[in-house]
Order: C-alpha cells, then sequence, then structure tokens
C-alpha cells in the first residue's frame, strides 16, 4: 500500500512538473508583451501622475513610443522614453508619460494600442507590422475635503472691514479741493482778461510793403553803423531791407534766392522796366560786394538814399509821405 501511495505521488509532481514547464515554455516563446503601471498610489486634485507603459520584447522586434489619449479629468504635460534594458535576453522600453489631475473619483486610461516591426517567419529579410494592448490602469482621485486634516465646512469670504479714515484724511481731502478751486479761478480769471483785451484792442493796420521799407530804412539809418565802423553789419540790414520788399512787393522768394537767380528772373519780369531792373541789380551786387569782401569804409554813396529811390520809381503811385532817411 505504501508503495502505490508513493507511485501516485510521484505520477502527480510529474504531472505538475510538466504543467510548469509548459507554462514557462509559452511564456518564453512569447516575442513581445506589454503591462502599465501608474505612480503614486493616491491622488488629489492638481497632483502630477506618472503613467508608464513597459514594452518586453525580443531584440530583433521595433517596438514605437505609443499615442495615449488621457480621458477627461487628466491633461497630458509631458512625456519621454527612458533608456531600453535587457532582461532574459529581451528588451524593456519604458514609455512615461506625466499627467495633471483635474478632476475627482476614478479616472481610467484605456487600452492604449502599440504598433511595432516584426521579421517575417516565412520571410526573415522582411518586416511586418502588428499591433498589441497595453492593459488598462484606473487611478483614484481624493477630494481635497475628504484629506486627513482638512476642515469640516468651507465658510464663506467675510466682507471688507470698513475702517473710517482719521481726521487728517479729510484735511487733505478739504485743502486739495481748495486748491483745486482756486486754480480753476485763476485759469478763469487770465482767460477772460485775456478775451477782454482782445475785445478792446484794435487792429493795428496792414502796412504796404513800401511803409514796412521805409519804417526798416528809417531804424537801419538811426542805428548809425557805418560812423561805428561797423559797415558790413549796416550792408547785411540793408540787404536784407531791400530783398524783403522785392518778395513782399512782387511775390517771389528774393531772401532765399542768390543775387545770380534774381537777376536771372528779372530777365523775363513784366512789372519792371529795364531802367529799374538795371538799378536792382546794381544794389544787389554792390551789398554783396561789401558785405563779403570785409570791406574797411564805403565806397561811393551810402545805398540806402538809392534804395529809397529805386521803391519811389518803383511804385509811383504810392502817395506817403517820404522818411526822413529820404531828406
Amino acid at each position: 500500500m505504501k508503495n502505490a501511495m508513493m507511485m501516485k505521488f510521484s505520477t502527480a509532481v510529474l504531472f505538475l512538473s510538466m504543467l510548469l514547464s509548459t507554462a514557462y515554455a509559452d511564456e518564453a516563446k512569447t516575442p513581445i508583451t506589454a503591462t502599465t503601471r501608474i505612480a503614486p498610489n493616491t491622488f488629489t486634485l492638481g497632483d502630477e501622475a506618472i503613467y508608464t507603459i513597459s514594452v518586453k520584447h525580443d531584440p530583433d522586434i521595433q517596438p514605437s513610443a505609443p499615442d495615449i489619449k488621457p480621458p477627461q479629468g487628466l491633461e497630458l504635460v509631458d512625456k519621454g522614453e527612458n533608456p531600453a534594458q535587457t532582461v532574459d535576453q529581451q528588451v524593456i522600453h519604458d514609455y512615461w508619460y506625466k499627467l495633471r489631475v483635474d478632476d475627482v473619483g476614478t479616472l481610467t486610461l484605456p487600452p492604449a494600442p502599440i504598433t511595432f516591426q516584426a521579421p517575417d517567419s516565412k520571410m526573415p529579410d522582411k518586416m511586418i507590422q502588428g499591433t498589441i494592448l497595453a492593459p488598462e490602469v484606473s487611478l483614484q482621485v481624493q477630494s481635497l475635503l475628504a484629506t486627513p486634516g482638512s476642515p469640516k465646512e468651507i465658510r464663506d469670504i467675510k466682507p471688507l472691514a470698513e475702517i473710517p479714515p482719521p481726521w487728517i484724511h479729510y484735511l487733505w481731502m478739504t485743502l486739495a479741493a481748495l486748491a483745486l478751486i482756486a486754480a480753476l479761478y485763476f485759469i478763469w480769471r487770465k482767460w477772460k482778461s485775456r478775451t477782454t483785451n482782445e475785445i478792446n484792442a484794435k487792429p493795428s493796420p496792414q502796412l504796404t510793403p513800401e511803409e514796412l521799407a521805409y519804417q526798416q530804412l528809417n531804424a537801419l539809418k538811426a542805428k548809425d553803423l557805418l560812423n561805428l565802423g561797423r559797415i558790413q553789419e549796416h550792408f547785411f540790414e540793408l540787404s536784407e531791407i531791400f530783398r524783403n520788399y522785392l518778395e513782399n512787393r512782387y511775390q517771389f522768394p528774393a531772401r532765399e534766392w542768390t543775387t545770380e537767380e534774381i537777376i536771372h528772373h528779372f530777365k523775363t519780369f513784366p512789372m519792371l522796366n529795364d531802367t529799374l531792373k538795371l538799378q536792382a541789380r546794381a544794389i544787389l551786387t554792390h551789398t554783396d560786394r561789401i558785405k563779403f569782401a570785409k570791406a574797411d569804409r564805403v565806397e561811393g554813396r551810402d545805398e540806402i538814399q538809392t534804395v529809397i529811390e529805386f521803391i519811389q520809381q518803383a511804385k509811383p503811385v504810392i502817395a506817403e509821405t517820404l522818411p526822413s532817411a529820404a531828406s
């Protein structure tokens, strides 16, 4: 009887060994497998979860990094791949995904498809494409109210307390208001005074080009620059007065043009006769020569009288009394 029991035990052990050998042989024959994990173990709103897909495969298989679609409540922040490792003559690739938790409750990541390239058993030189699924994984997100140490009741924010300002605050406000009123009153008085003066002021009559020229020539003669030895300054002003008269009377930019440009303009200018054109040319060239030659004395008569005579002859209809410079 003892021998019969030993025989039965040996048979059971042999059968179990055969089953285990078959199981290990089946596992060893699997060319590619995928597993998933997520860390840490507990989550609350705002935490970051690391979701990892591990792909274990034969060396001649080439997997691709899977693209995951996080469910509502999880936001993909970053992703990457760890360096490959070799274990039991197979290669392990770890693909990680950093997710931000935005919702509470149970959040489930669905099975993720993983594509790979493997050699064809019939044609080893040819690669064929395959797909496996990484298993789904879930995580439990707790509410902040449910975590240890959280208050049992959330109270609303209290309204702002009104603190009465000190009396000095009202004093400064009063002074600022008085200063503003005084400034506005000063501006109003100044504006009103200016407006009244503008109304009462009589508009000055507009001088004709001849009157303006006579006025400027009288002022130049009163300076007596020639007797003071300031010859160039005298003829500079005289030239400007004459050019200003030509510009105002005949409407061309005499003050900006050179003497040559003015003489060229006179060639086809119908408002002056030939005699006046020659006189104008003589005045311009004479004043230019003294202005730029640094003369020590004046040759000939003073050109003020020449300019006055030109104005009188160019505009004989003007009947104003001649200035004192003409005497």
